[in-house]
């Protein structure tokens, strides 16, 4: 899976902190860290589950750019 690029910007906009999104989501705080520094991907259901919580699409957090196609 491709690192997340944007948890921690969501994550900041939304004004929470990584203890809090970590306990709202069972993992632990040094786990959401890892996934916002890239040094570990997430499982699917858990980006899924930050995707929700977040409220941003999973494009936005993957900074996926749709193809464009002719």
């Amino acid at each position: 899976m491709q690192v997340i690029n944007h948890l921690r910007e969501a994550r900041i906009e939304k004004g929470l902190t990584q203890k809090e999104v970590a306990d709202a989501l069972f993992i632990s705080k040094d786990t959401l860290s890892r996934y916002e520094t890239g040094k570990q991907d997430p499982r699917l259901d858990v980006a899924i589950r930050l995707s929700r919580f977040l409220d941003v699409s999973m494009d936005k957090l993957f900074d996926v750019v749709p193809k464009i196609t002719e």
